[in-house]
């Protein structure tokens, strides 16, 4: 990433100054990959890291998964999360387990306390350490175990990119996404396996065939990425927790939106009615700024009631105030979309 990659698009005040300035890039193309908009540098390079969750689990359900073993749409919902670690995402990755034969045992995330905060608070109160399943990666993973079994991988080494299941991913990506290997960057994720690096104008193709992928020849594929899609819309909080943006914006605008986060500032939209995608990389990763340039380029594309878009601002990009719960400041956008 380069300077000029980015321009301004959130400031955040203190009375009447400019306290904050949070740059990054926006891309919105059409599921042919024709540019609609943009703001910053559409070729801008960053790391989907979990934006790329959707695609890495379109291997697995593409070899019948669904039919093999019995899975609800919750239960592929949960294998597309940056989940909370809240008591029912835990269930519903071990019930998962459960079908594949497999235990909470062959997970190779990371362990970290949930992100849910009352559930976090309980295990500390209660000394319990987190395991691979509180990561928020666990459902990743097991749809990549999943996928080892369908498919007869072997579970070993299942994180490597030499391993089949992520070759399977990354070709995958390369295929919906309209993009060759030398295209894609690739490092280790928080939860060990691949991630990959590509221009946002790729990351918004790659939604708006999530949203819409009429354009995918491969019957079992576009298949499998109406199922993702339709799971992560009808199950939002399990891709994605209690009271977190994902969830509520889908919640709020239900069949018309569809959405994953990446870390270090990343989104990817989909909107399944306009067949465009979305791609944003916030420069310095902070969250809140996020969910402020999310909001701002769907009220500047009008395609979604402006009051809801209000209600969510309100709820996710709040007044700044003090601990004396004194307003001191606000948010505001100062980008435009270029044609």
């Amino acid at each position: 990433m380069h300077s000029l990659d980015t321009i301004p698009l959130i400031e955040i005040t203190r009375g009447t100054i400019t306290e904050t300035i949070h740059r990054g890039a926006i891309a919105i193309v059409d599921t042919k990959g024709n540019l609609q908009y943009a703001a910053g540098n559409p070729k801008l390079v960053t790391f989907m890291r979990s934006a790329a969750k959707p695609f890495q689990l379109l291997p697995t359900l593409e070899s019948q998964a669904i039919e093999e073993f019995n899975l609800d749409p919750s239960e592929i919902s949960v294998m597309c999360a940056s989940h909370s670690g809240e008591d029912y995402h835990l269930e519903l990755v071990r019930q998962i387990l459960k079908k594949t034969g497999l235990t909470e045992e062959t997970l190779q995330c990371g362990p970290h306390l949930p992100g849910h905060l009352p559930t976090q608070r309980d295990m500390i109160r209660n000394c319990q350490q987190p395991t691979a399943i509180h990561s928020n990666c666990s459902g990743k993973h097991t749809g990549m175990l999943m996928g080892c079994r369908i498919k007869g991988f072997p579970i070993e080494g299942y994180l490597d990119l030499s391993h089949p299941i992520q070759q399977e991913i990354l070709h995958t990506l390369e295929e919906v996404g309209d993009m060759s290997a030398s295209d894609i960057g690739i490092a280790i994720d928080g939860c060990g396996v691949p991630t990959f690096a590509l221009p946002i104008d790729k990351i918004a193709l790659l939604f708006s065939r999530l949203a819409d992928p009429v354009l995918i020849t491969k019957s079992q594929r576009q298949k499998g990425l109406n199922d993702i899609r339709d799971a992560m819309i009808d199950y939002p909080e399990n891709m994605s927790g209690s009271n977190r943006f994902c969830a509520a914006l889908m919640k709020h605008f239900p069949k018309q939106v569809v959405l994953k986060s990446g870390a270090a500032g990343v989104y990817g939209i989909g909107l399944p009615n306009q067949g465009l995608g979305i791609g944003l990389k916030i420069e310095n990763g902070l969250g809140e700024p996020r969910y402020a340039a999310v909001l701002t380029i769907l009220r500047k594309l009008d395609i979604l009631p402006q009051d809801g878009l209000d209600q969510l601002w309100h709820q996710f990009c709040p007044p700044v105030k003090n601990y004396r719960q004194q307003i001191v400041g606000s948010f505001r956008s100062v980008f435009e979309l270029m044609t």
